[in-house]
């Protein structure tokens, strides 16, 4: 399965705390297949190099499993009429990874597509997506 991570979801795991971890662990054990966009982990270091830099050290070492994929040029559109424009690289990568979850922390955005079952992939939170299993 593969799972791809908005930058709140790589930020927030720098910072560590269990359900990121344990993401990470699933992952390490070939559960899951963790992917992310340039776009997304650029935006995560930035914000990192901003807020906590005390974190940089722990994203380098979580990033060694996670692929960086192509950006979506070509599902940007498409992604533009489901959330915001500052959201839709996030949404057309994902898509265009051919990715079975997006996970995300921003909520304000993306809820309205966490209950939507017409969509080419799922949009969890890092919980969420937890609680249902990796399946």
């Amino acid at each position: 399965m593969k799972v791809f991570l908005d930058s709140n979801v790589l930020f927030s795991a720098a910072l560590g705390s269990e359900p990121f971890q344990l993401l990470w662990e699933i992952a390490n054990a070939g559960k899951v297949q963790l992917v992310t966009s340039a776009y997304c982990r650029t935006e995560a270091l930035d914000n990192l190099q901003h807020k906590r830099p005390d974190a940089i050290d722990r994203y380098g070492k979580l990033m060694v499993i996670v692929t960086e994929v192509p950006d979506g040029q070509a599902r940007l559109d498409w992604a533009r009429e489901l959330v915001p424009d500052k959201d839709a690289p996030v949404l057309a990568a994902a898509v265009a990874a051919g990715a079975d979850v997006l996970v995300t922390g921003d909520l304000k955005h993306f809820t309205p597509l966490m209950e939507r079952s017409d969509l080419p992939l799922r949009v969890r939170t890092v919980r969420a997506f937890l609680l249902e299993g990796p399946a």
